[in-house]
């Protein structure tokens, strides 16, 4: 989903979208500080469920000895693990070690290696374009909306805004942040 489509939805919300308007809405106010409200309501949602990125730090290569030096990804935040590959993609035993925001891989080791992290998202300016494409997912792109209209409706002594934040909080409660499920496998066998 891009900015544009979530702006509409948000818009929407407060009863303020105008879909004949280049800028969505008619009401100045909101459209001069609407990408400013998006952009701390995004990154909330995007440390509640975490951008996963990946990136290749060393292809598979014997090239003498020692550690070989790699900076984290300037977007990390967090690193989830590092995995090493053979040529077949099988997972094999790393050999490596961090210190600080480097991480240190042995120039020996014939592996691939692939950082797996958390990433922070890209920050909303006020020119961010509407094309931008969100980098959280789908459920949370869904869940900005209620905070974006609580925070534009703060302003207005006549809204009630908390309406939205109430929805925001029921949506949470039952929200599952999960990447993935707990699979068991039974065999037959003694216990």
């Amino acid at each position: 989903m891009t900015l544009g489509e979530n702006k509409k939805i948000t818009l929407a919300l407060i009863e303020e979208y105008a879909p004949n308007n280049q800028y969505l809405t008619d009401d100045e106010d909101i459209r001069a500080r609407l990408n400013l409200v998006y952009a701390p309501a995004y990154q909330e949602l995007s440390q509640e469920k975490k951008i996963i990125k990946t990136k290749v730090l060393k292809e598979i290569s014997e090239d003498g000895t020692g550690y070989e030096e790699f900076s984290s990804p300037s977007d990390m935040y967090q690193q989830k693990r590092l995995i090493a590959m053979d040529e077949d993609n099988n997972q094999v035993a790393p050999d490596y070690y961090t210190l600080g925001k480097k991480i240190y891989i042995n120039r020996a080791s014939n592996y691939k290696y692939v950082l797996e992290y958390y990433a922070f998202p890209t920050v909303i300016t006020e020119e961010t374009n509407n094309n931008f494409q969100l980098e959280i997912d789908q459920d949370a792109q869904m869940m900005v909306p209620y905070l974006v209209a609580n925070d534009i409706l703060k302003a207005d002594p006549s809204a009630d805004y908390t309406a939205f934040y109430t929805e925001y909080m029921r949506k949470m409660q039952s929200w599952d942040t999960a990447r993935s499920s707990i699979a068991i496998t039974v065999e037959e066998g003694v216990i």
